[in-house]
């Protein structure tokens, strides 16, 4: 249910717009047709006095060879077609050499069309596209001349062949001329390139044999050996000798040395034995320590005589290694030069054959050119010449015209929008409603000067839309306190102009129709415009019965006419404002309320003066008088905020309404029928 609410709100909402925006072109439609018109006839007078124009196109088809490169350079390859290379064509056709040597071969020097400056008038006459991803380029060319349009495009096409034929040819005979140069360039580096790897193959000498190489090594290996072995023994033979140790430790050194210990030993262990049988003194003891010595002294001089055996075995050790090594070095040495050799004739080997198999390439190179410099095929051709147009390309009247159109509704709808914004009067009931809040009590349509006053149309016509509009206006003001139906009943506007004596007169008139007791009080006293209507501006009226000058019976008098009574303005008075706001006025109203149905007040309007705000607190109601799309909204808006009570303000009654122009407003009036006639013009006052 919910959703469905929804929907239909939705959809409501989207009719309301689509209705504003019919009732808009409705109103809005003279300026919108008018600048469509206009549009639409400038653009024509633009199609007759314009120079058409031709545009004729040609088409190049760029060949798409395979890829014939003679090597890294690829002096003469024909890349495959891309985007770059179409660009490149492209700037090519549009480059000033090849336009010039279309001009001078045209004569558009001469041409009318293109004259002095031929050669940037055709620049921009022409237009060269490639077609989508084909290798295709269009040209195209508009001049005022069909037949020349498309000659031009053919000479340009023509060019561009003949262009691109010529700088191939060119291309092939600097590169043959650069492969001469370049073939001298590599004989002459070949020759010396074969020259040095014979000039070092000869002075290069023989190299070592491996098997001395071999032999100096294991000898320098046996000598090192002998030395590490000699010093171990002198180093083993001087511990000995610091410790005490016996020569047997020492391999190969034992013998007379270990005796001679072994023989002090003996000695040693006899003294011992002497001495404790003998003294110190005794002959034996004497002379068996005079042989300790002795033996001593020899072990001194034997262990002396193998030190210096072990270091003569030492230094001859150390010179055979440090020969052997010199030796090795030098062999080594040699064989690092050798390896040096080896490389320098690797690499003048190398540069050798390189140059060799440049030079064989280069000469290859050199007779493929020569072939092609003589004979080379077309890589662009014409495969659609351009054709004599027709018709002109420009203007185009369809299109022109269809611009013309949419320009023209869209100024159209801008002095209409602008017209809206304008139009600051109230048209609708949203209208019043929205601003003020108030209630559209009726709606009084604009009457044809040739017809009767509106006060005598309610009884000439009865059944018009002006007099249903009164009975309307009448019944709502009646409705709008419906528990306490309102007697005294004030009209006021915001401004002068809106008619407000010409209704109030109206609306007395038809409750007299109706049977009402009605009385008309003419409380304007600046202008008396009720009294003029009714031709009462001599009688005593309002001013006379308030300051005393009159009796009732003098100041109201019963029109036999319109069936109402009439309590017109009365003499002139200097302060109008303070005789309505006397007690007088009061007690006037009250007993007009007892001895009347209905009591109708005109005043003057709410802005200028204060009349109208003193009374609207003597009345039960007050109905506002709006003059239909004329009166600024802001006025009446600002006037209605200056009356004290707004609880007594019934509503707004619309004036003059010109019905032909409200309709496109959409509705704005609560009785749409009966009645007829043109409504032209009518002067409320």
């Amino acid at each position: 249910m919910r959703e469905r609410s929804t929907t239909a709100f939705w959809l409501d909402a989207r009719s309301r717009k689509l209705r504003a925006a019919a009732q808009f072109l409705r109103r809005r439609w003279p300026p919108l047709l008018g600048a469509t018109m206009l549009a639409l006839l400038a653009g024509a007078a633009f199609l007759v006095m314009a120079t058409p124009r031709y545009t004729a196109s040609a088409q190049l088809l760029i060949e798409m060879r395979p890829d014939r490169s003679i090597g890294a350079d690829a002096i003469l390859a024909h890349a495959p077609i891309n985007r770059q290379t179409m660009k490149s064509d492209i700037a090519v056709i549009r480059s000033a050499a090849l336009l010039r040597r279309v001009v001078e071969r045209e004569r558009l020097a001469d041409d009318l069309e293109f004259g002095a400056a031929a050669l940037d008038r055709l620049r921009n006459a022409l237009s060269v596209a490639q077609l989508r991803y084909s290798p295709v380029i269009k040209i195209v060319v508009t001049s005022t001349d069909p037949a020349k349009a498309a000659r031009l495009a053919d000479a340009i096409a023509d060019a561009f062949v003949v262009d691109r034929l010529d700088t191939r040819l060119e291309a092939a005979r600097r590169a043959s001329a650069w492969l001469a140069e370049r073939l001298v360039a590599l004989q002459r580096q070949s020759r010396a390139s074969e020259e040095a790897l014979a000039q070092f193959r000869a002075a290069a000498g023989p190299s070592a044999p491996a098997k001395q190489q071999t032999a100096i090594a294991q000898r320098a290996a046996v000598a090192r050996a002998e030395t590490a072995e000699r010093k171990a023994r002198l180093e083993l033979l001087q511990r000995i000798e610091s410790r005490g140790g016996a020569a047997a430790e020492l391999p190969g050194l034992g013998g007379a040395l270990d005796e001679l210990r072994q023989r002090a030993d003996q000695l040693s262990r006899r003294e011992a034995e002497l001495r404790a049988r003998y003294t110190a003194a005794h002959p034996s003891v004497i002379a068996l320590r005079a042989e300790i010595a002795d033996t001593a002294r020899a072990t001194d001089a034997e262990r002396r005589r193998l030190a210096a055996g072990v270091r003569q075995e030492l230094e001859l050790a150390e010179k055979n290694s440090e020969a052997a090594d010199t030796a090795l070095r030098e062999i080594s040495e040699s064989e690092d030069r050798g390896k040096e050799r080896l490389a320098r004739l690797n690499e003048l080997e190398r540069a050798a054959a390189a140059d060799r198999k440049l030079l064989d390439e280069t000469m290859r190179r050199a007779r493929l050119v020569e072939q092609q410099a003589k004979f080379e095929p077309r890589d662009a051709r014409i495969i659609s010449p351009a054709l004599t147009p027709n018709a002109p390309s420009w203007p185009d009247a369809e299109q022109t015209l269809l611009i013309a159109l949419a320009l023209g509704a869209l100024f159209g709808l801008g002095v209409a929008y602008a017209c809206e914004l304008a139009d600051t009067g109230f048209t609708t009931m949203a209208q019043i409603e929205t601003t003020l809040g108030l209630p559209l009590l009726g709606s009084i349509p604009k009457i044809a000067s040739s017809a009767p006053a509106l006060v005598d149309l309610v009884r000439a016509k009865p059944l018009s839309r002006a007099s249903e509009g009164l009975r309307a206006l009448r019944s709502a003001i009646a409705m709008s306190d419906v528990d306490d139906p309102p007697k005294l009943i004030q009209l006021a506007s915001a401004v002068p102009g809106e008619g407000t004596t010409t209704i109030a007169a109206a609306i007395a008139a038809s409750a007299a129709q109706s049977g009402l007791r009605t009385l008309l009080i003419d409380a304007d006293l600046r202008r008396r415009a009720a009294s003029k209507l009714f031709l009462a501006e001599e009688r005593p009226g309002l001013v006379d019965l308030l300051i005393g000058s009159a009796s009732p019976g003098a100041a109201i008098f019963f029109e036999e006419k319109r069936g109402l009574w009439v309590l017109p303005a009365g003499g002139e008075i200097q302060a109008p404002a303070d005789l309505l706001a006397s007690e007088k006025m009061k007690t006037l109203m009250a007993a007009v309320r007892g001895s009347f149905d209905l009591v109708i007040v005109d005043t003057p309007p709410i802005g200028p003066v204060v009349d109208p705000i003193l009374i609207a607190g003597l009345v039960d109601k007050t109905v506002v008088v709006i003059r239909w799309a004329a009166t600024p909204r802001e006025t009446v808006a600002h006037a209605i905020e200056r009356l004290p009570d707004r609880g007594r303000i019934a509503g707004v009654a619309l004036n003059l309404v010109i019905e032909a122009k409200a309709r496109k407003y959409g509705p704005y009036a609560y009785s749409p029928y009966a009645g007829g006639g043109a409504f032209d013009a009518y002067h409320a006052e």
